[in-house]
Parts: structure tokens; C-alpha cells; sequence
């Protein structure tokens, strides 16, 4: 099922400050979700609730997570651990996006994993 990809500004304005091959990467994703949605990614790709059960505002975090329905994608950079199986790949870097009923895919931030930390409201304008 094809999926629509939007952006958030935020995401727009820190992509240009990305190399070539981290902006491959993220274009791969779009392209790929937007032809085959979320089937035969490399890559991680889960909610965004997992937070560690040590985390002083865990639950507030979890609710966060839900309300604006955040997924995260192991992008592949700088490359990808490969000692799991294909599909549950993981890398240093991830895109945090909303996931909308897997229809629609709005990406919100580019971060390093780990430390995982959500995106900030101002990241989902």
C-alpha cells in the first residue's frame, strides 16, 4: 500500500544541513514508502513508546509518543548493524516521523540513536 510522505518545517530546514548521503538516504525511505508503504524496509521501523522504564517521565513520554502517533526509522547511517534480520536492521541515525493509519508518513526530525529522545512540539508544526 503506497503511503503519502509530508514534512514538517522543521524538518525542512534541517535537512540542508545534511550530507549527500544522508539526504539519499531519507529520499530512499520517502520514495520507498510512497511505492511499497512500510513493506521490505531494511531498516527499524517501530513506535516511538518504548521509552526506558528508568526514565523519570516515562509516562508522560509514552503518552506524548501516542497522542502524536510517533514511529522512528533506522535510516541506514552511517550504515547499518546487520546482525539481525532484514527488517530489524539498526543504525546510528534515525527519522522520526507521524505515522498516520500507515497512509501517511510525516517526517518531523533526524536524530542520532542513541541517546533516543523524542522530537519537540516545535519539530511537529
Amino acid at each position: 500500500m503506497q503511503v503519502t510522505v509530508l514534512y514538517s518545517k522543521k524538518f525542512l530546514n534541517d535537512i540542508a544541513t545534511l550530507s549527500d548521503d544522508e539526504l539519499k538516504l531519507i529520499g530512499d525511505f520517502a520514495v520507498s514508502l510512497k511505492s511499497s508503504g512500510f513493506d521490505g524496509l531494511p531498516g527499524r521501523n517501530k513506535p516511538s513508546t518504548g521509552v526506558s522504564k528508568r526514565h523519570a517521565q516515562r509516562e508522560k513520554l509514552i503518552q506524548y509518543a501516542i497522542q502524536n502517533r510517533l514511529w522512528h526509522y533506522h535510516i541506514g547511517h552511517v550504515e547499518y548493524d546487520k546482525n539481525r534480520s532484514f527488517g530489524d536492521w539498526t543504525s546510528e541515525y534515525v527519522v522520526q516521523y507521524q505515522n498516520n493509519n500507515f497512509k501517511e508518513a510525516r517526517f518531523v526530525s533526524y536524530d542520532p540513536h542513541p541517546p533516543f529522545k523524542l522530537p519537540p512540539p516545535e519539530s511537529l508544526d
